[in-house]
């Protein structure tokens, strides 16, 4: 009989120890492929993991690879193939690319995610009509206006605008200076509207990872930005708890997030969310697709 592969079974390409762990935390069917050359070292899999699911191969060696990749879908209806753009800032290099290529081969809908995460304006809004993480924010439909609604927030505050390549930039103005130089440079670069001007929001702040499968989101890492010190449990808690919130309102299926939220007072509130595997890089290139579904038939 022909069925379609199960997504829960999912590999994981060279898993740094946050998305391993939520992903078996999550229920997951994992295997995991990790490198046997040079390059830093993967975590031990989890006691418990069978030996058939924990598969080697060195990265170096792209068409090996693409051949443990290839059978390991095949062969166990494996419905997945993720790994995140931090792990490839820890070496993965060129083993990324050969999963890529091997994923486009098996699926012509691989790369293409099931929904995008919306632009910064829609999060806001998002965020601030369900009372989620909401923050003072207004839109304006200009350069002048966001000068105007800055000064009467008062300032400091945060501007957020596109550029004419789409690319959203986040600016935060302290002072009449600041608002100046803003404005100039919005104009240099053709910003469009809408701009958004929110409060600046204060605390520790953190950088949350997520990777999405099927709308589950498995909260791979909270890692503090400068002087913020490690949060306890039950604070983690409450931070996975908003970035989840947001993915869950804004409808978001499959794909990689970074998430900063701010830690005071106030609780936790949501700074920012992007998709870093959707980024563009210095030499204008885009970054791969970290999460890819493969849905193909196979005999059982």
């Amino acid at each position: 009989m022909i069925i379609k592969q199960a997504a829960e079974r999912v590999v994981l390409v060279g898993p740094g120890p946050g998305l391993l762990d939520a992903a078996v935390t999550a229920g997951l069917d994992v295997w995991v492929v990790s490198d046997t050359g040079s390059g830093p070292p993967h975590p031990q899999p989890p006691a418990g993991l069978p030996a058939h699911q924990l598969l080697r191969v060195d990265f170096a060696d792209p068409l090996a690879l693409r051949d443990v990749l290839a059978r390991a879908v095949a062969e166990h209806g494996i419905g997945h193939v993720l790994y995140l753009a931090s792990d490839l800032e820890r070496g993965l290099g060129s083993g990324a690319a050969a999963a890529e290529d091997l994923l486009r081969e098996l699926s012509p809908a691989v790369g293409q995610p099931t929904g995008r995460l919306p632009d910064a304006v829609a999060i806001r809004r998002i965020l601030n009509q369900s009372r989620t993480s909401a923050v003072r924010a207004e839109e304006a439909r200009s350069i002048a206006e966001a000068r105007t609604l800055a000064e009467d927030f008062p300032l400091p505050v945060v501007i957020k605008s596109a550029d004419k390549a789409g690319c959203w930039w986040t600016v935060p103005v302290h002072d009449r200076s600041g608002l100046d130089q803003w404005a100039e440079r919005a104009v240099t670069a053709r910003h469009s509207a809408p701009y958004l001007v929110e409060e600046l929001l204060t605390g520790a702040k953190f950088q949350v990872e997520t990777l999405t499968v099927d709308g589950m989101h498995l909260v791979a890492g909270i890692t503090p930005e400068g002087n913020a010190a490690p949060l306890p449990d039950g604070e983690q808690a409450g931070v996975r708890a908003t970035v989840r919130a947001l993915l869950d309102l804004a409808g978001y299926e499959r794909g990689t997030t970074r998430t900063d939220v701010l830690v005071g007072a106030r609780g936790s509130r949501i700074a920012a969310a992007t998709e870093p595997d959707r980024e563009r890089t210095g030499n204008g290139r885009s970054r791969p697709a970290v999460t890819s579904g493969i849905e193909r038939g196979t005999d059982r």
